[in-house]
């Protein structure tokens, strides 16, 4: 392997599939002292990505601290910096710590001889102009924060506001993309306008959501019947849904702002949320690595960067491929979960050498929550195959899959540690 001793694994990132990798490799390396895992991330959490829209609207819990994971794992050194660089062809990552009062400065440089890239993905504003300067995102922690403080920041200050334009303005939300996200935010945020309106003391109909959607339906992932009845119940909040609308820009117009669409006239608003898409970070086409659509970096069905063996993508910033149906695998947290336990499992092959295992995706199911206490969505079961569900057991389901996540990760520390 090297002129050393030691075997030095990086994981980058610590989402879905950066902690079902470490937690399993940990595990499968607890007795090789030889072999050093590190992991890489810009924060001391492990962010629940899945469930950023209800701390958008109320004090949700949605991060999970690292230490609690690593803890009596002698074996994994986490590193708190900024990836700014990879190599692949010198083998070693350059980290920024953000330090200014050392005199060696902050940045460092991180050599492997195995590597994961797991670093997620970024909001796609798509060059749309005045999106990006202008609108609210939510990817990280801080955005849902932001979201939620400014929400109720405008009602606050329509409740004294007497002219009706301007007032209008402060209590119209826009969010565009008609996805997973931007479904899941419109339905929470259209609940909480209620106890709003309530504290502000502003008329409940007066506060109006607008959901805009390229496409001519919300919800690709699901079927026509399920999209049907998600829109009947997103109308029952009170959320108007625009599909076949483009954006075409945003601008400031005597301190409002205006959402341009096609069709229809400029949306004033104080408020407009972008979900319309994801794009990887440009690191990793500035790494050499081959990339596809959205920056993700192909790889080939074991997934290994093609070209440089024993380097790993998985997650959002992976294009990988369903070999049953040669289409790339979605974006999303199930995916990034199975890729990270299955590229745990091919590391500790290749250190073994032995035969590394392809991936096949497994598809189990989508769940879109409506609310607090209603989703939609669909399931496989044993026997009973596809199963589908609109209702407050849909949202006991969409709970019990963010358990199951978390579940999985501790069961990997349990089979170590042999308690909780």
């Amino acid at each position: 392997m090297n002129s050393r001793n030691s075997i030095d694994i990086v994981i980058l990132g610590a989402g879905y599939g950066g902690m079902s990798c470490i937690t399993r490799l940990s595990r499968k390396f607890r007795r090789q002292s030889h072999v050093r895992i590190h992991l890489v991330d810009r924060h001391t959490y492990h962010l629940l990505e899945t469930r950023l829209h209800e701390r958008a609207v109320r004090e949700s819990e949605v991060t999970v601290p690292l230490a609690r994971f690593l803890e009596k794992r002698p074996n994994v050194t986490f590193h708190l910096g900024e990836v700014t660089r990879i190599d692949l062809e010198d083998k070693y990552v350059e980290l920024d710590f953000g330090r200014s009062d050392t005199t060696e400065g902050a940045a460092r440089r991180l050599r492997y001889d195995y590597l994961v890239i797991a670093l997620g993905s970024k909001t796609n504003f798509y060059q749309i102009p005045g999106l990006e300067e202008h609108a609210f995102q939510l990817k990280e922690l801080e955005d849902s924060e932001r979201i939620r403080t400014h929400t109720e920041r405008m009602f606050a200050i329509a409740a004294s506001e007497t002219s009706l334009n301007r007032r209008k303005e402060y209590l119209r939300v826009v969010i565009g993309g008609g996805g997973l996200t931007g479904v899941e935010l419109a339905a929470e945020m259209a609940e909480r306008f209620d106890a709003l309106s309530e504290q502000y003391h502003i008329d409940p109909a007066e506060p109006e959501m607008l959901l805009i959607e390229l496409s001519d339906r919300i919800l690709p992932s699901l079927d026509g019947r399920q999209v049907a009845r998600s829109a009947e119940a997103m109308q029952a909040l009170g959320i108007q849904i625009l599909t076949g609308t483009r954006v075409l820009g945003m601008r400031e117009e005597d301190e409002r702002l205006l959402v341009l669409r096609e069709p229809g006239d400029p949306i004033p608003t104080r408020t407009m949320i972008w979900t319309g898409g994801i794009r990887v970070t440009d690191l990793l086409r500035r790494s050499g690595a081959e990339t596809g659509a959205m920056g993700r970096v192909v790889v080939d069905q074991t997934l290994q960067l093609k070209g440089y063996p024993g380097v790993f993508a998985i997650g959002d910033n992976a294009l990988a491929v369903n070999p049953d149906t040669d289409e790339a695998v979605p974006t999303a947290a199930q995916f990034a979960l199975q890729q990270g336990y299955l590229t745990a499992d091919n590391l500790y092959r290749l250190a073994m050498e032995r035969n590394t295992k392809k991936y096949t995706p497994k598809v189990l199911g989508e769940v879109v929550s409506l609310g607090k206490h209603l989703a939609v969505g669909w399931t496989s079961l044993p026997l009973a195959g596809r199963v589908r569900f609109l209702g407050f057991l849909g949202s006991l389901i969409k709970r019990a899959i963010s358990e199951r996540h978390l579940f999985l990760l501790w069961k990997e520390r349990q089979n170590w540690t042999g308690h909780w």
